[in-house]
């Protein structure tokens, strides 16, 4: 009995170091079947004068930095980049990394994208005249295929989703928060002054000025005697806009933004309600026929709760990606598992 088990772990202990000689010989001499299989369609690694960063033992090139500074500076519309720059532009593609390692190893735990990113392939494929107009597109941008683009496209919106996930718990806005800032600055929040308008414009543009005031000043005749001021509108207004909407301009909110600032529609010398008035602007004649003036007054919570939500969420929700990416960035520099060489 004990001599067949002798046997039995002798052959079993040679088996296992045929194994394991081989394994050996295949990876570290051979580069046999199994080291093709593990590494053989990996791509040649970069040279160290290539690199500009390794994070996490995945390079960054000088290369990818190019192209990453030159497109930004394209968005941007700058004409030449500048070195300065090249640092905070690597730090992006750093973080861009990290976030793409991240997910890749929290995979299991994110949703899948697929059939979006294929949904969003196929809406910008749409915009293309043919399919070799959106093919010629995809080369010009470094794919060499529609299912390589949607791969990548599937990856960024699961490295986001990683992102909206990590940081969720940190952008949360309650009921009291939102409370406390209308509370702060409700002096500053007044609802402005605000009256329904309508106009019919006679423009002066490439016009000679008199006739056109004379123009305006017949159509004035003509509501004053009792025409109807929305037929008058469709049939005279060169306002192309509002003419089929019977010189409807809508309501007009008192602030410097509103158009038209220029006429007296709010304040001391605002037009009376209901009565067509003209008054000329830089680009003509204006007969207005203007609502009575709602007047100005505080908001009050509820109509501020949603903007004021949006807007605290929307700056919590930036703060904690700086801080996400801080924390990353930093972890991978103490770690010494981030490296950078730029110059």
């Amino acid at each position: 009995m004990k001599l067949s088990s002798l046997k039995f772990n002798t052959i079993k202990l040679t088996v296992f170091g045929a194994i394991l000689l081989y394994l050996g010989i295949d990876l570290l001499a051979w580069h046999g079947p199994l080291w093709h299989f593990m590494y053989g369609n990996r791509p040649e690694p970069p040279s160290p004068d290539e690199l500009v960063a390794v994070v996490y033992g995945e390079p960054i090139t000088r290369a990818q930095l190019n192209r990453h500074e030159a497109e930004q500076d394209a968005l941007a519309g700058r004409s030449a980049p500048q070195a300065a720059r090249r640092a905070s532009m690597l730090m992006e593609l750093v973080r861009a990394k990290l976030l793409l390692i991240r997910t890749r190893y929290n995979d299991t735990r994110l949703p899948h994208f697929r059939e979006l990113a294929e949904a969003e392939v196929a809406r910008l494929a749409s915009r293309a005249r043919t399919p070799e107009q959106f093919e010629a597109w995809l080369h010009s941008q470094g794919y060499t295929n529609r299912e390589q683009y949607t791969d990548r496209l599937e990856v960024s919106l699961r490295s986001a989703a990683l992102l909206e996930k990590a940081i969720a718990s940190y952008c949360i806005v309650s009921d009291e928060d939102v409370e406390r800032v209308f509370n702060q600055l409700k002096s500053e929040l007044p609802a402005p002054a605000t009256r329904r308008v309508r106009h019919i414009f006679c423009a002066s543009l490439h016009q000679e000025a008199a006739a056109v005031q004379q123009k305006a000043e017949g159509i004035l005749s003509r509501l004053q005697a009792g025409e109807d001021f929305a037929e008058l509108a469709r049939a005279h207004s060169d306002d192309a806009r509002t003419a089929p909407l019977s010189g409807e301009l809508g309501i007009i909110t008192d602030t410097a933004e509103r158009p038209l600032s220029e006429l007296p529609l709010f304040g001391d010398n605002a037009i009376p309600a209901g009565v067509p008035t003209l008054a000329q602007s830089r680009w003509g004649w204006h007969i207005l026929l203007a609502d009575e003036i709602t007047p100005a007054r505080e908001l009050t919570l509820e109509e501020c709760r949603e903007s004021i939500r949006t807007s605290m969420e929307s700056v919590k929700r930036e703060q904690a990606i700086t801080a996400w990416f801080a924390a990353a960035v930093r972890e991978g520099f103490t770690k010494k598992r981030i490296q950078t060489n730029v110059n």
